[in-house]
């Protein structure tokens, strides 16, 4: 169970988190949102879940969770962000989560372009954003999977996915974790865009380094470099700097 008294108390937040609904199960919290927004929900209203059911990845994939023990939620934003822009707040939230959890947790997680979270080398959360205009604004729905305290991984991820607690040998309190999280995301939201692109160049776990990246069903190489303004990966290939918006990154 989670206790959003818990997670408010630790809270400096002026918009994020202070309208929170919480569900011992759910099928998806970016569905859930996005139903609620009917009700005018202001930005900021977040839905967390114990057990989220039919959890999404990117690409299509299944985000699988463990009830108890996994952070899994998701908020609303309604920024103020030319369209074109509006990727790079799936880029600032994986800083905030980072940031959360090295403030609160003591741990040095890392970011994969574009949107997972590593830890000692392995995939520890990831995020999916998802955006709609509605009678003219645009709204962004905000998903996080945080595997926290999970004590072990099913068979087919173990090799390439962890915890929170398995790799600092202690169960973690999650509710203050998450307000951290929170915390850091709001602080960062309220900064400059080439503010966020430079935290997020700063936490990037591949900068400089050799990567495999798929693309248009094409296998490339090259050298990872930065992203840019547009939160777009900035890839050398024999010499010549190409840029990508989207992809699946594989480290060398």
């Amino acid at each position: 169970m989670i206790f959003t008294n818990l997670i408010q108390t630790n809270l400096t937040t002026k918009v994020f988190g202070h309208e929170i609904e919480y569900f011992t199960f759910t099928d998806s919290t970016n569905e859930d949102v996005w139903e609620s927004i009917e009700d005018n929900i202001d930005e900021g209203f977040l839905v967390i879940t114990d057990h989220q059911k039919k959890g999404r990845g990117r690409r299509g994939n299944d985000w699988i969770s463990e009830p108890g023990a996994s952070l899994t939620f998701s908020f609303l934003i309604k920024p103020q962000l030319p369209i074109e822009k509006i990727g790079l707040l799936s880029l600032l939230t994986g800083v905030a989560v980072v940031e959360g959890i090295s403030k609160f947790a003591q741990l040095d997680c890392k970011l994969k372009w574009p949107n997972d979270i590593i830890l000692n080398d392995k995939k520890v959360g990831g995020i999916l954003a998802e955006s709609k205009q509605i009678e003219g604004e645009i709204y962004v729905v905000m998903g996080v999977g945080l595997n926290v305290n999970e004590q072990e991984l099913p068979s087919e991820i173990s090799t390439i996915s962890t915890s929170l607690r398995l790799e600092k040998k202690s169960p973690i309190q999650r509710e203050p974790l998450f307000a951290f999280i929170l915390n850091a995301f709001e602080s960062m939201y309220n900064k400059k865009n080439t503010e966020w692109i430079d935290a997020w160049n700063s936490h990037c776990v591949h900068l400089n380094s050799d990567v495999k990246f798929h693309h248009d069903n094409k296998i490339i190489e090259g050298t990872f470099l930065e992203i840019d303004a547009m939160g777009q990966a900035i890839i050398n290939i024999d010499n010549i700097t190409q840029k990508f918006s989207s992809g699946v990154l594989e480290l060398s």
